[in-house]
């Protein structure tokens, strides 16, 4: 009466639909009414900035000299220095790890 074919199609449909309804009331791992909150402490908000210390020594290690106290400015430290010839410079450093990323000649 019933085939083979038509007994494995009606077998494997009820075992995919079975499986597509687990999978479509699967909670999503990220919820927005989530309690633990661990995950919004690993962004670079939270993080603490270096010292003022650690600046003048980064820019030191680049053979310039702080001019002005570091000011946090658009997500970086910036601060005005001189280079060896005394010539002005704004100076851009890294927040977060004291590295000097731009340097810009006024």
């Amino acid at each position: 009466m019933f085939s083979t074919k038509n007994i494995l199609a009606a077998a494997s449909l009820a075992v995919l639909s079975a499986a597509g309804m687990t999978a479509a009331s699967a909670q999503p791992y990220f919820d927005r009414h989530d309690t633990r909150a661990w995950h919004r402490y690993e962004r670079m908000d939270y993080r603490a900035h270096v010292s003022r210390w650690r600046i003048a020594e980064a820019l030191r290690f680049h053979g310039l000299r702080m001019v002005s106290e570091p000011t946090f400015f658009r997500g970086q430290m910036v601060v005005r220095a001189h280079d060896r010839f005394g010539r002005p410079l704004i100076v851009h450093v890294n927040p977060y790890s004291g590295d000097v990323m731009r340097v810009i000649r006024l």
